[in-house]
């Protein structure tokens, strides 16, 4: 079978294009990197500064994203609805948000606008006033999320596994509690704005119809003046290994008809020279559907629907992780299951079949996220965040291409051990805490 007129012939590999950018600094500190994107008159700029949830001052869990919430609620010299009206003026929108390593605010619109767009950026890092009724209602709309997600399993399990992996380290942290939700005052989201929105620990990124010198030029009007405050933040700790015996936390949901399960340990940073060959053990294991954790529980078993693993990539360290939500009464058997393939990972090698599926879904996956400029600025802020230069997006298939099934299964060594795995369940306490007990030390937390 012949493919069509100008598409390569089946089967036929190509490499990743390296997308064009245009990489600056502006004398405060401030990087600058302009992806032109050619096709659709659109554009975004994002600012990215070091320092997320990982940054939080101690006894004020999920600051950063309350933080990232207020920061449209208003400037010094425009409303939240003012913000708003401007970026929906240039056709788009105006956002910010916090993850564990950084915080992002953005906008996206007309390229034709992109002074604007880079204005309104501007505006709100460095001149964010916190109204008191704005502040008033981010501590709403932040109390009405919690309470959402603590109705759900799912948020449940991922929470209680950071702590039991990270334990006092900031990645343990992953949402605000009530109580600091109810701590937070204009005069604190003030005092935070000004010690982590500074230059020096950013990055601007623009993206789509632009000209990288015109882009550059926009750049330096609209923060060439922000004063720098002092120095990058330092980068953040590796946390302390998870030592001990297989432990297992049981969050009681009296009368579930399912367990959701998450086993896992600690990973290592993306700049390890493992990073590649832990991508591709974890397509293997658990990260696409023809993987061995997915046909054992789900095509095998028929324990679950939806099973899967993944790596968590953070500054300090992620974690490796499985997951499934299964039937409350095979809850014992499904994690004897998922210890099974771990320990079967990290003691036999993958088949040339394995290497060649997970290489072609990691190769292409990337592809797909570079077919957009939002995509490109997505995985430029991921690798600036992690310490990667933005080469590395030409870099990684070809490193993919060399990884081995010896480096794979030495990789799977390193974090399937189950020895000491962290396991949390979340279900029906009564019902599944005698097997559990077979596998560890059963513990009994709140939800």
């Amino acid at each position: 079978m012949n493919a069509p007129d100008g598409l390569p012939p089946l089967g036929e590999e190509r490499p990743v294009p390296m997308p064009e950018v245009a990489a600056s600094r502006l004398p405060n500190g401030l990087a600058v990197q302009v992806v032109p994107w050619r096709g659709v008159p659109l554009a975004s700029a994002r600012l990215v500064v070091r320092g997320g949830l990982s940054d939080d001052p101690s006894g004020r869990p999920g600051l950063a994203r309350l933080l990232a919430a207020a920061l449209r609620e208003g400037t010094a010299s425009r409303s939240g609805a003012d913000l708003a009206d401007l970026a929906q003026e240039a056709g788009g929108d105006l956002s910010a948000g916090a993850g564990p390593d950084s915080l992002t605010i953005g906008a996206y619109g007309l390229a034709a606008r992109l002074p604007l767009l880079l204005d309104l950026v501007a505006d709100v890092a460095r001149r964010a006033a916190f109204p008191a009724d704005g502040v008033a209602r981010a501590r709403h709309l932040a109390h009405e999320e919690l309470e959402t997600s603590e109705s759900e399993p799912s948020f449940l399990a991922v929470r209680a596994f950071a702590r039991e992996v990270y334990g006092t380290h900031p990645y343990a942290t992953i949402a605000p509690t009530a109580a600091s939700i109810d701590a937070v005052t204009p005069g604190l989201l003030a005092a935070e704005a000004r010690r982590r929105l500074r230059p020096e620990r950013a990055l601007l990124l623009v993206a789509g119809d632009v000209k990288p010198e015109e882009a550059i030029a926009a750049a330096g009007n609209a923060f060439g003046d922000w004063a720098a405050g002092g120095s990058a933040p330092p980068p953040v700790a590796a946390p302390a290994p998870t030592g001990g015996p297989r432990r297992i936390l049981v969050l009681d949901r009296p009368g579930s008809v399912q367990t959701n399960l998450m086993v896992g340990n600690l990973g290592f940073p993306r700049t390890d020279r493992d990073a590649r060959a832990l991508e591709l053990a974890m397509t293997i294991y658990g990260g696409s559907f023809t993987s061995r954790l997915v046909q054992n529980l789900r095509e095998d078993k028929g324990y679950t629907y939806s099973p899967g693993a993944a790596a968590s990539w953070l500054e300090g360290c992620g974690t490796v992780r499985s997951f499934a939500a299964v039937r409350t009464e095979v809850t014992g058997a499904a994690l004897n299951e998922v210890l099974y393939e771990m320990e079967r990972m990290a003691t036999t090698e993958a088949t040339d079949e394995e290497m060649d599926r997970a290489f072609r879904r990691e190769a292409g996956s990337l592809a797909i996220a570079l077919q957009t400029a939002a995509g490109v600025a997505d995985e430029l802020a991921r690798l600036w965040v992690l310490g990667l230069s933005p080469d590395e997006i030409a870099r990684f298939v070809p490193g993919l291409a060399e990884v081995t099934k010896g480096e794979v299964r030495r990789v799977s060594g390193r974090v399937f051990g189950t020895g000491s795995a962290r396991i949390v369940a979340v279900g029906d306490a009564a019902a599944i805490r005698s097997e559990l007990g077979t596998f560890g030390e059963v513990v009994e937390g709140e939800t």
